[in-house]
């Protein structure tokens, strides 16, 4: 199998095998395909799960002491295969572990394990982290789900958080990031035909926040519900109807960043034998 589907009652969803990606959320009721579809030359994504790394490193890799890991931009994981744990008719968990291949670029044995559960609104997801390593390592983790919505055909979106302000924007230059020490507080971000000319753009202090996307109407499209997320990155491509909304544990490399993995901003550090998740959940409007 290279794929498993789930249905209720409004939407149907199609996960691939290969790095636990949700390709497809359709929905019954509006008729359309709630996903970006990935679109060679353009991006050839959908929803990718990002581990062991979040964005771009500057370095081609992280320095764990006096070791360098040779690590791609977001990671290994989104390249992985998974194996099924528990599937049914609206719920799927999957897992993926260590491999000979993934130790010789990270040295530690993991397991992540993605669950996906549909419910009337829209989609949960969990992402776990195991530590089966006999020593500490540090890690970074995030969901880059992409939505189809007209952002460029339609001017005057926007994004509200609440129910308290989040600390941002944080614009990237060539996928850099640079948080200042002063940093502003807002509920409400519009979206512009500029606003990813440079990149994405992050927000912090995010756990617990609702992240509602409004169309120029000032309906409510869709709401993400970061849960335990610390970070959040919004990104598109100019003149594509397409807007990521990216819940991370993590960030992409500061662009003085010296390589060292201890020092990489936002990075979640797990003892041995131990776990953590990450939840989030998204909601569609029914008319929107």
């Amino acid at each position: 199998m290279t794929s498993w589907t789930l249905e209720n009652s409004r939407f149907s969803a199609d996960i691939a095998q290969a790095g636990g990606e949700l390709t497809r959320l359709w929905d019954k009721r509006r008729g359309v395909n709630a996903l970006w579809t990935a679109t060679p030359k353009v991006w050839n994504s959908s929803a990718p799960q990002l581990f062991p790394v979040v964005g771009r490193l500057i370095h081609q890799g992280l320095w764990l002491g006096e070791r360098f890991c040779a690590l791609p931009a977001h990671g290994f994981l989104r390249h992985q295969p998974f194996q099924c744990l528990e599937h049914t008719h609206d719920r799927l968990r999957l897992e993926a572990s260590a491999t000979p291949q993934t130790l010789a670029v990270w040295p530690y044995r993991w397991r992540v394990q993605i669950s996906f559960e549909l419910e009337e609104e829209g989609l949960s997801v969990s992402q776990r982290v195991v530590n089966d390593d006999d020593t500490t390592f540090a890690y970074s983790l995030g969901w880059h789900p992409g939505l189809a919505l007209p952002v460029s055909s339609r001017a005057g979106w926007c994004v509200d958080f609440g129910p308290g302000p989040v600390a941002g924007p944080y614009y990237t230059r060539d996928r850099t990031l640079t948080v200042p020490d002063i940093q502003p507080l807002l509920h409400r971000f519009a979206l512009t035909e500029t606003t990813f000319q440079g990149g994405a753009v992050y927000f912090r202090v995010c756990e617990g926040q609702q992240i509602a996307v409004r169309g120029p109407d000032g309906t409510q499209v869709v709401k993400v519900e970061t849960v335990h997320y610390p970070w959040l990155a919004l990104w598109g491509i100019p003149g594509e109807d397409l807007l990521c909304i990216e819940p991370l544990a993590g960030t992409t490399d500061a662009p003085d960043f010296d390589g060292q993995a201890a020092g990489k901003r936002g990075m979640q550090r797990l003892l041995a034998g131990q776990q953590e998740t990450f939840r989030t959940r998204l909601r569609f409007a029914v008319d929107a």
